[in-house]
């Protein structure tokens, strides 16, 4: 009780000199509630909206080929109803041809959309957008279609055989964000039309989608488990709606970890200007301290009184950063909702905002204790003649060491079980621990070094280089503080280099101008022959493609494989193939041999070096391939080397010739354009052949560039944070020795000095540990990238010198623009009133 009454007596006294401490709490307090709330909003609003991500109960897809007779007989004896959508890429051509570009056709029926809604912004009924009215079919668009065919409501669009009408621009599609990533923006069509633009036919890549509106009171994972058990060799994707908005959750999850992890990195650099805090602040307090223990006080109780403003303090900007992050998802619904096909649901998680207060109340402790356990058994003689924290002060007792290394493992417990993808968590948190500690080993002996340096130098360089060692100096708080925040964003940046290098190399080296996909057997040669005469055309490309489904892998059935998680995609529905009687030139063997021109034995496959090493196969081993509804059993022949990096047509399986060249299958190809002719050929081929998927490279890389410039958004924004936590942890830093500069300045004054010449000493020292902090970033920040660029990307390292001298320039300019508030203050302290309170 005394403890706490002295703690409340004090404490209105104490917020002043505990802003930074408030603010670097609140920061790395709301970011980690924000992230864990927005993401908790997302999870609830698909978890609700299920159905209508999905488009049914139940969803069964295909590919290639609609349900059988006996498929389909079944689903419409068991299920309410059953909406059917069709999708496959194609091109739409304005009415005179003179604008193409690539689409995705979806097929709807009249059930469509069996949940949700279809919003456009002609607010035509469901019956009158897509049906056949005055000679034309009803079309509705994506906004970027219109756009870049520049129609409108009323103009005509061709696709395939058919002239269709826009009857409306989509302003919400409900199961959108089911589609996953797409190459072009969708266009909607009555299912009912599709059979006279000529864009089915046998081999075309046509996905089929049935989602089905169950009856009343049924359970979809058991409908889902009973019809797999009566078709269990049916080649279909059986999904119910708790995966709806799947690939949306995946990728939320993928960047709300990250950002948590940005956000506690943040929350640690701010530690440190808490460290910063507690120190200032009872440097501040000595002859109080003093007087306690002078008056009888214990150590402990001292102890309590201090730890109890702290937390007191600690307490109030947790729930602040609480509130604030808590709050984002209201704040941001409307723009969240902008960028993603779902409604926020504006709700409170108590679970998010509970880690979140968890973590701040860790950190807290964490780096409060160590100045408070340094405090507390100093005499009341030290007290007097020295401050707290100072070099050769009494030593941590072995309890608060224990205790902070209990906090730390409890706060990494917290990280990994909360973390889905361990693996790359525990990379994330090594190489910060590894940063702090390396960032700690810098600073001192960056202090080493300097004591070694003579001091035959201008007076305010000896200055400068006494201020980095002196009693209280910045210098670890300063390198701390700047660095954790300098290296991310210099990794960030050196990533993001090295990707856009990589795609511009590829580009300019061997990227085609344009993909072909859906070339029929029937206008093969005449088309390839027509794409040779194109002036300023080279390198023409063609092979069969067709697909198939690996149902099992050495008699076990694909969903019960133990596979490496970075090949799983083999196994995830169809896959295309080709076949051919010679080893791709850009491909090389590293396994077997390749099968005779002419070959008739038994199936066989060449596998790429990933598949093939992924499943766990040797040479003669046997998958199962399931093509169009028949399987083959099919032995392993040789393995590929194959660069997955690049813009050619590659395959992870390649068959022989005699097991499918009777089998129905269309081409794909690439062809190389120069730049100049690159948009006259693209007219020139969509023009003569408006059936053949044209897709030009230059679009498709738009359309990523767009993915990557809203992720690499949010990451660089989490980064700024990170620099913003250091930068109030330096002016912590700064604020904290304060006092000390006051009493420099005001020596150095007596003895002559002029106060350009103590400017210019300051300006020294923050040059200094602006530098050393910004090489150690360089070097830290490019081992990361490197390791991200080169280990996990699988990428070519392209170093940028021009980002690492940003980054070196930005240190120094912080570290000397924040430092000279500071410098200001303590310089305009006229020596005789500071004198006069020795």
């Amino acid at each position: 009780m005394v403890a706490t009454r002295f703690a409340l007596r004090e404490i209105r006294f104490a917020f002043k000199q505990f802003r930074i401490f408030i603010a670097c709490l609140f920061l790395g307090t709301a970011i980690i509630a924000a992230v864990g709330s927005v993401t908790q909003n997302i999870a609830e609003s698909l978890a609700r909206d299920a159905r209508v991500f999905l488009g049914g109960d139940i969803e069964i897809e295909t590919n290639q080929r609609e349900l059988s007779e006996e498929e389909m007989a079944y689903v419409a004896e068991t299920a309410a109803y059953v909406s059917t959508v069709s999708e496959l890429r194609a091109m739409a051509h304005t009415e005179d041809f003179s604008e193409s570009s690539l689409i995705e056709v979806k097929a709807v029926d009249d059930y469509y959309p069996i949940y949700g809604e279809l919003e456009t912004n002609s607010g035509l009924p469901r019956s009158e957008l897509l049906s056949y009215k005055d000679g034309h079919w009803g079309a509705v668009p994506l906004e970027a279609i219109a756009t870049r065919l520049g129609v409108g409501i009323g103009d005509k669009i061709n696709i395939g055989n058919l002239q269709y009408e826009v009857r409306g621009i989509t302003a919400k599609e409900p199961d959108s964000s089911n589609a996953g990533f797409q190459l072009a923006p969708s266009i909607l069509v009555d299912r009912a039309s599709m059979d006279d633009t000529g864009l089915i036919t046998f081999g075309s890549l046509v996905e089929y989608n049935y989602r089905l509106k169950l009856v009343d009171g049924a359970d979809a994972k058991l409908y889902e488990t009973a019809i797999e058990e009566a078709f269990p060799e049916s080649d279909w994707r059986v999904r119910n709606y708790s995966s709806g908005g799947g690939s949306t959750q995946r990728f939320i999850d993928r960047m709300g970890q990250f950002m948590t992890l940005v956000g506690l990195t943040a929350l640690l650099v701010g530690g440190v200007g808490v460290s910063n805090a507690v120190h200032g602040y009872l440097n501040s307090k000595t002859n109080t301290i003093a007087t306690f223990k002078i008056l009888g006080a214990q150590s402990d109780t001292i102890f309590q009184i201090y730890l109890q403003q702290i937390l007191i303090m600690a307490a109030i900007s947790i729930v602040m950063g609480l509130i604030a992050g808590g709050a984002l998802p209201f704040l941001f619904a409307d723009f969240l909702e902008s960028k993603m096909p779902i409604q926020i649901t504006r709700e409170f998680f108590f679970a998010p905002l509970l880690i979140a207060a968890y973590y701040s109340i860790l950190i807290s402790l964490i780096f409060t204790l160590w100045p408070l356990a340094k405090a507390k058994n100093i005499s009341a003689r030290q007290l007097f003649r020295i401050s707290i924290a100072e070099p050769g002060e009494n030593n941590i007792p072995r309890n608060y060491i224990y205790a902070i290394a209990v906090m730390v493992v409890m706060m990494l417990a917290m990280v990994f079980y909360t973390a889905e993808y361990r693996e790359l968590t525990g990379y994330f948190i090594g190489g910060m621990i590894g940063s702090f500690v390396l960032l700690f080993i810098t600073g001192n002996l960056v202090k080493v070094a300097v004591g070694y340096l003579p001091r035959r130098f201008s007076p305010a360089l000896r200055i400068a280089l006494s201020n980095i060692t002196r009693p209280g100096n910045s210098t670890l708080s300063i390198i701390l503080s700047l660095g954790l925040g300098l290296i991310l964003l210099t990794s960030i940046s050196l990533v993001e280099f090295s990707l856009d290098s990589e795609i511009e190399r590829r580009v300019d080296t061997d990227a085609p101008s344009y993909f072909f996909l859906d070339i029929q057997k029937a206008d093969h040669d005449s088309f390839k022959d027509h794409m040779l005469s194109q002036e300023g055309t080279s390198l023409y490309r063609t092979v069969p493609n067709l697909r198939g489904r690996i149902t099992h892998v050495k008699g076990v059935p694909s969903d019960e494989v133990e596979i490496d998680p970075e090949v799983r995609w083999v196994l995830r529905g169809d896959r295309g193939m080709t076949f051919t009687d010679e080893v791709p030139e850009d491909n090389k063997l590293v396994h077997g041999d390749w099968w005779p021109k002419g070959y008739q034995g038994e199936p066989e496959v060449s596998l790429s070096e990933d598949v093939y090493n992924g499943l766990n196969l040797e040479l003669g081993d046997k998958i199962t391939i399931n093509v169009l509804g028949r399987s083959f059993d099919v032995a392993v022949r040789s393995v590929r080397s194959v660069d997955w990096g690049t813009f050619g047509i590659n395959y992870a399986m390649m068959f022989d010739p005699y097991m499918l060249s009777n089998a129905p299958y269309t081409y794909v190809g690439t062809l190389k354009s120069t730049e100049a002719r690159e948009t006259a050929n693209y007219q020139e081929i969509t023009r003569n052949y408006p059936n053949v998927t044209t897709v030009r490279l230059k679009e498709v890389l738009e359309n990523v560039q767009v993915l990557l410039l809203q992720i690499k958004g949010a990451i660089d924004v989490m980064a700024s944070i990170t620099i913003v936590a250091g930068i109030l942890v330096l002016s912590g830093a700064i604020a904290a020795g304060h006092k000390g500069r006051i009493y420099d300045s005001a020596v150095l004054k007596v003895v002559g000095a002029t106060r350009k010449d103590i400017l210019r000493a300051y300006i020294f020292e923050f040059i200094i540990l602006g530098v050393a902090t910004g090489v150690v970033a360089i070097l830290l920040g490019s081992i990361a990238a490197y390791g991200i660029v080169v280990g996990i990307m699988e990428l070519e390292w392209t170093f940028s010198l021009s980002i690492p001298v940003i980054t070196v320039s930005a240190a120094i300019i912080m570290t000397m623009t924040i430092g000279m508030f500071s410098i200001y203050k303590a310089m305009s302290v006229r020596p005789a009133q500071v004198l006069r309170g020795i």
